[in-house]
């Protein structure tokens, strides 16, 4: 079993346009879009952090990344993977820089991307 972490958008989850992170819940439960690769060995989530926001420079997610890591080693755990979230991978202008950053201090694989669940429109049917 994978044991994976999710980092998502800071704002996004803050203004409650994500409650909950249920979409990605729902995906690593169902087994759908990016945690379709889970289905023959299955995904143990550790946690979920954000990316610590638009007001600072790319750098502060490295940090995240540095406290997840020590609060799951004080459990004797470790990730074999990072999602970084639909939320970002769609919506953050600093995307790039984000992966750039996330993928250079992981040490572990990053994937780009969580669910699949963005409407394709707003007011259309």
């Amino acid at each position: 079993m994978k044991k994976i972490a999710i980092i998502s958008c800071k704002m996004i989850r803050t203004q409650n346009l994500c409650p909950g992170d249920v979409q990605c819940l729902v995906a690593l439960n169902r087994k759908e879009g990016e945690f379709e690769r889970y289905k023959d060995e299955g995904a143990q989530l550790l946690g979920i952090i954000d990316c610590a926001g638009c007001e600072g420079n790319k750098s502060r997610v490295i940090p995240a990344m540095g406290l997840l890591k020590m609060q799951l080693a004080a459990f004797n755990e470790n990730l074999d993977a990072i999602h970084v979230g639909t939320c970002i991978m769609k919506f953050c202008p600093r995307r790039d820089d984000l992966l750039t950053a996330i993928k250079e201090k992981a040490g572990i694989e990053v994937i780009e991307g969580t669910h699949t669940y963005a409407p394709l429109t707003i007011f259309g049917k």
